[in-house]
């Protein structure tokens, strides 16, 4: 069995206890979203646009290669207030819409004149998580730049200051690279230029016809792309094209570790942080995706053997008609009882034909290590709390998994003869006797984070160790539980735990539940530690360098340097470095493993 939860993830700190009595979890969140929601998305760009306008008047001009853009200087929203610049809604390729629908973006023509970069761009066409609304426009490839320093033109200063680029999360479904999950505030008051970016999403951006035409991965191409914008734009903001850091959530997580493994994205970055995610993940890659291609233009009555015929059917259809269409083959009755569904929606990176241009030709563990930049990744303590998501939207799962156990199985365990007693096995391990069912919820979360998380980064970690590598990899488990944790109040659970994205609420502003916090507060000394290892981390390779100012920081955080014990750091109110995370259940899985002459790092699943 799993082991017993420990006091540390049932913390529940005093100012989450305020915010819930005053906030409903969900509800107060989605009421105020809602009158947002009511006003006309174009007319709320417009009202905004005006007073930016009005604001700015004669706001900063930042002249990039292809042509000048207006920003503005804001203040942080936090106690420092400390000011900076933005410069939103920058368009870092053509918009890939008609002719250019599921090809690789292609790059900007140069402008005259000064263009406004006052408000951010239109988000890639999705469904919006808290409604299931259909939200976006396909004219979408925006990013948004923020620094806390711009060259001084006249006497020639830059800073040239460290820079984080953010890659959002979202299943490669859902999602947008804007402030309203991803403020800048605390990051940027800790010296770094920030970009988040827009990226395509769904059949949209992931659609595979498994040939030159329609290679797939169409998302990863466009985040290649915002690289190459970074490094030949960022130095004009006040960063350093020469230390670019990529960091991400989730599918987000993944994209950065793809991008270690992909040709296109050599040399476009010097760092990465991958959050609850990398490209092995049992999610990260799809499975028959000519066959999904095919399963999508039936949904949307496309009856049809030729992918030439589909092609043109689909680069018909209306953007709205796709995602909505994709969405029904994610929740189709019977397709939906395994755990990889819970997290992974249809259309994923794909391993492509061989071209020039191809992102991804091998599959990722042929490819692995990758490129040899300083790596930092982890996992949250209870990320398969996200699970509460799938049981409000299908209530059967628990019945469905517990009557057929095997599809919580890892793939590759159930290829050989002793396929059964594998399942057994895992069965008596986290369950023994007991029903997969709400009384025995925990055992399924432990389950769904080892599967889904900790054992992809282990495995990934190891082999780095084991590798030639000669920079650096670091370790974390994030465990606090805490008000700032707001992707699990923003979908209105309650359960304990640190779950899945639960850890950006500390690094990021998320300006739509904002509430006072009092100084003292543990969630803020978690928030202001993280973001100085993390920012540390971009700025030096190293999260805890020797410094010579007043940091928060009183450790040294230890790289893993061998595989006999996992260093990482726990990161709860107290940040304590430990060896080898969740060692009971590590040692199940790693005897299952050996026993059935499979591992995660080497073998394919598809």
């Amino acid at each position: 069995m799993g082991e017993p939860r420990s006091g540390e993830s049932e913390l529940v700190t005093g100012a989450w206890r305020r915010l819930s009595s005053t906030v409903s979890e969900s509800v107060g969140l989605k009421h105020a979203l809602r009158r947002l929601q009511a006003v006309p998305a174009r007319a709320a760009r417009l009202v905004h646009a005006l007073v930016d306008r009005m604001r700015v008047g004669g706001g900063p001009v930042v002249l990039t290669r292809l042509g000048a853009l207006r920003g503005r200087r804001l203040q942080a929203r936090t106690a420092s207030q400390t000011p900076y610049y933005a410069f939103k809604g920058i368009r870092y390729a053509q918009p890939p819409r008609g002719p250019l629908r599921f090809r690789p973006p292609v790059p900007l023509e140069p402008w005259t004149g000064v263009r406004d970069a006052l408000e951010e761009g239109a988000v890639c066409p999705h469904r919006f998580m808290l409604f299931d609304t259909y939200k976006g426009e396909e004219d979408c490839l925006f990013l948004n730049v923020y620094t806390p320093a711009l060259p001084d033109k006249l006497t020639g200063y830059n800073p040239e200051l460290a820079v984080m680029v953010w890659i959002h999360g979202g299943a490669f479904a859902v999602g947008s690279g804007n402030s309203f999950l991803y403020g800048p505030d605390h990051l940027v008051g800790a010296g770094v230029v920030l970009i988040t970016l827009n990226y395509r999403l769904g059949a949209l951006g992931f659609l595979s016809l498994e040939n030159e035409e329609v290679s797939g991965n169409m998302g990863l191409k466009d985040q290649v792309m915002a690289l190459r914008w970074v490094r030949d734009n960022v130095e004009h903001f006040g960063g350093d094209p020469g230390r670019v850091t990529i960091f991400g959530e989730s599918a987000g997580a993944a994209s950065v570790h793809l991008h270690m493994l992909s040709p296109q994205s050599q040399g476009l970055f010097h760092a990465a942080i991958a959050q609850s995610g990398l490209a092995t993940s049992p999610w990260a890659l799809a499975q028959d995706p000519l066959e999904r291609a095919f399963e999508l233009g039936r949904e949307l009555g496309i009856v049809t053997n030729s992918t030439a015929e589909l092609l043109g059917y689909l680069r018909a259809t209306p953007s709205e008609l796709l995602v909505k269409a994709g969405a029904r083959l994610a929740g189709a009755p019977g397709k939906t009882a395994d755990l990889q569904n819970t997290v992974a929606l249809p259309f994923l990176p794909a391993v492509e034909p061989p071209a020039p241009d191809a992102f991804l030709t091998q599959h990722p563990r042929a490819l692995l290590p990758g490129a040899d930049v300083p790596f930092l990744t982890g996992y949250n303590a209870q990320e398969g709390i996200i699970l509460f998501r799938r049981l409000q939207r299908y209530p059967k799962l628990l019945s469905e998994l517990d009557r057929e156990f095997r599809r919580v199985a890892p793939p590759e365990l159930l290829a050989g003869a002793h396929a059964a007693a594998v399942v057994d096995d895992i069965r008596h391990f986290y369950f023994q006797q007991r029903p997969v069912d709400l009384r025995n919820i925990d055992s399924l979360i432990d389950l769904f984070t080892d599967v889904m998380f900790l054992r992809p980064v282990l495995d990934t970690v190891r082999l780095y160790a084991n590798s030639n590598r000669t920079s650096p990899t670091y370790l974390y488990r994030f465990a606090f539980d805490g008000a700032l944790g707001l992707f699990k109040r923003m979908l209105g659970i309650s359960h304990p735990g640190a779950c899945h994205g639960d850890e950006m609420g500390y690094l990021f502003y998320f300006s739509r539940l904002n509430y006072r916090l009092d100084d003292d507060s543990p969630e803020l000394a978690v928030s202001r530690r993280m973001i100085q290892l993390w920012t540390n981390f971009a700025k030096t390779g190293n999260p805890t360098p020797p410094v010579d100012y007043e940091s928060v920081i009183d450790f040294d955080w230890l790289p893993v340097n061998d595989t006999a014990h996992i260093n990482y750091l726990d990161i709860n109110s107290n940040f304590t470095l430990l060896e080898d995370p969740e060692p009971k259940r590590v040692l199940f899985w790693d005897g299952l493993y050996n026993s059935n002459g499979a591992s995660v790092a080497t073998t394919p699943t598809s």
